[in-house]
């Protein structure tokens, strides 16, 4: 069978739901969005709009206006988690400086941005050459993403765990409709965003398993 170009949002809404609780808690629904938040700061964003793409609870386009971002925009598959996200953008009063929309990142017009941002999105898609493709083309001067590693030790460890949650996911047919993780080649990755007129500026990995990698426009 093949497989399709976009993930299924089989269970995006129950996972924004324990995540915007997280973020009610901590500020973050997890510590991989706030390095990330640490990450987009050094590389400025005040002053300017920020897309989080697969946007979740939106605790990242959040982040970001807290610390002086003009605006962000959200965008995810699931239309419970653009729910959370407009919930906890009116409890922490940014409602005017937010939008959050049900959208593929991948197929869906997005507006020019400054700051584009996905966080844990790449590994939701069978294929990544349209959903960077289609975000690359609204950055206008950074470009962020993390994805589990690739290589090495941690690269082997991705590889079974996702394909232990692969197997779960198949058990669990009829909740997760279809829904796969993937691991990506992200040197092939890297080598698009440069292509497009990018260059590396930030590069580390967090807890081990993920890869954070922030580009500027060259």
């Amino acid at each position: 069978m093949e497989q399709p170009e976009r993930p299924e949002p089989c269970c995006f809404d129950e996972w924004a739901v324990h995540s915007g609780s997280r973020a009610r808690r901590r500020g973050v629904g997890a510590p991989i969005t706030g390095r990330m938040l640490e990450a987009l700061d050094r590389q400025g964003l005040e002053s300017r709009t920020m897309l989080d793409v697969g946007c979740g609870a939106g605790d990242l386009a959040l982040g970001s206006v807290a610390r002086g971002a003009d605006h962000a925009t959200g965008i995810d598959l699931a239309g419970g988690a653009i729910a959370q996200a407009r919930s906890l953008a009116a409890e922490r009063g940014f409602t005017d400086r937010t939008s959050f929309t049900a959208g593929d990142g991948a197929v869906a017009p997005l507006a020019p941005h400054d700051v584009v941002a996905l966080n844990r999105v790449l590994c939701c898609y069978p294929s990544v050459e349209s959903l960077l493709a289609n975000t690359l083309a609204a950055t206008r001067a950074v470009y962020a993403y993390t994805a589990p590693v690739h290589v090495g030790f941690m690269g082997r460890f991705n590889r079974i765990s996702v394909a232990i949650s692969n197997m779960w996911f198949r058990l669990r047919e009829k909740k997760f409709r279809g829904f796969r993780a993937f691991v990506h080649d992200l040197d092939a990755v890297d080598r698009t965003i440069e292509a497009a007129g990018f260059r590396r500026v930030h590069d580390s990995r967090v807890r081990g398993v993920w890869q954070l990698a922030v580009f500027t426009r060259a």
